[in-house]
């Protein structure tokens, strides 16, 4: 086997509780011919003085004076890379020792591969194993599309499910899809695994060589800030999903989605893709902006106004129908009302339960009340002083 260098590029923010696992993973490699660049993406916390206190010239620390976000660390990282080989490492997740050995073996192997990734265990904050109580997580991480158009379609309609903790690929790749993307902080991966897979297929080794570390409060969902942002960044990149495909990977990759079958031209594909652009989520009516902004320009242009209605059959008419829609929010947006909903539901129900409670009373009460009266009415003086309520009354009229 061959041993050529592995550029690792770990991004650290403020992960004083897990970066020494994850610098010790690497250090404990059975393949050793690496170099760590490790970018600190200006951590306020102890993460300095751990990543100080490694004496290895494999490391090579780049302190960030303040914090830039990832895709800005990671591209500082990216520029330094000298190996043949390059891999990324979350400052929070940790490899087993023969990871680094197994895909430069691959590599070796299969000279025409390019990119590669490994299957991974999910680990919570104790390094423990938790692919059980996250199986959904789990699985998602581990399933594998059969080949490049399945993956560029399950990029397009749902999403992402790769790590880049687990990912290996050759130094040539960058040259050919660039950095990451500064527009986005939480999709960047996506951008990156979408301008990967419209060059070059994806290839597996399918042991868990990773261990990706999911704790609660990293959850964006639990931040209905940042899960927008989120939203909006997979739809900016959606926007621009088909803007450099070769129309033959377009053909190949979407053509059984095509609303004419028949479509090959250029103006004709670029119909196909405001159509696809107007279903991009899930393959769906939820959120045809994109397509409709296409679309837009479209029908106020003479030439693309005939093909659509020609070739689409597609008129003004069916824009407006579109336009019915609701458009320009997020996926969270009903789920939103629905939890409102249930919330008020909560309050109502807790409030009948308090009146509830409070007729409760009430009518112990007014049992209690009873009883006393009963029990006056039927007692001995009661009876001895009813000839003298009856004189009194007599007196009163």
């Amino acid at each position: 086997m061959n041993k050529p260098l592995v550029s690792i590029v770990m991004v650290n923010y403020n992960h004083e509780d897990f970066l020494q696992d994850s610098i010790d993973s690497i250090i404990q490699q059975t393949y050793q011919n690496w170099e760590l660049i490790l970018v600190d993406d200006g951590s306020t916390d102890k993460s300095v003085d751990i990543i100080r206190s490694y004496n290895d010239s494999r490391i090579k620390p780049i302190f960030l004076p303040e914090n830039s976000h990832i895709c800005i660390a990671t591209n500082r990282g990216l520029e330094q890379v000298k190996g043949e080989l390059v891999a990324r490492l979350d400052s929070d997740d940790i490899w087993r020792k023969d990871k680094l050995e197994k895909q430069v073996k691959f590599f070796d192997e299969y000279t025409d591969a390019n990119v590669c990734f490994t299957k991974l265990d999910i680990i919570d904050e104790t390094n423990t194993i938790v692919n059980d109580k996250i199986k959904d997580l789990y699985d998602l991480y581990n399933h594998r599309q059969k080949d490049q158009k399945d993956w560029l379609r399950f990029f397009f309609f749902i999403g992402n499910s790769l790590i880049q903790s687990t990912m290996m690929y050759r130094k040539c790749v960058l040259d050919k899809v660039g950095y990451f993307n500064l527009a986005y902080v939480q999709a960047h991966d996506l951008d990156f695994f979408i301008r990967l897979a419209k060059h070059y297929t994806f290839d597996f080794i399918e042991e868990p060589l990773c261990g990706y570390r999911r704790i609660e409060n990293q959850n964006s969902s639990t931040d209905p800030e940042k899960e927008m942002r989120f939203f909006n960044e997979h739809m900016n990149i959606r926007a621009h999903f088909f803007d450099d495909m070769d129309d033959d990977l377009f053909i190949k990759s979407f053509g059984e989605y095509f609303v004419n079958a028949e479509s090959c031209n250029e103006n004709e594909l670029n119909c196909e893709k405001a159509f696809l652009l107007s279903k991009c989520i899930g393959y769906s009516d939820k959120n045809p902006v994109l397509g409709m902004f296409v679309l837009e320009r479209y029908l106020n242009d003479k030439e693309m106004f005939t093909i659509l209605e020609e070739k689409f059959d597609f008129t003004p008419k069916n824009y407006y129908e579109m336009n019915k829609k609701i458009q320009m929010v997020g996926e969270r947006s009903i789920e939103e009302k629905i939890n409102d909903l249930n919330n008020q539901i909560k309050e109502l129900e807790e409030e009948n339960k308090h009146q509830r409670d409070h007729i409760s009373v009430l009518l112990d009460l007014k049992e209690n009340q009873q009883k006393l009266i009963n029990d006056m009415t039927n007692s001995l003086s009661w009876k001895i002083t009813k000839p003298l309520r009856k004189i009194n009354s007599i007196s009163k009229k």
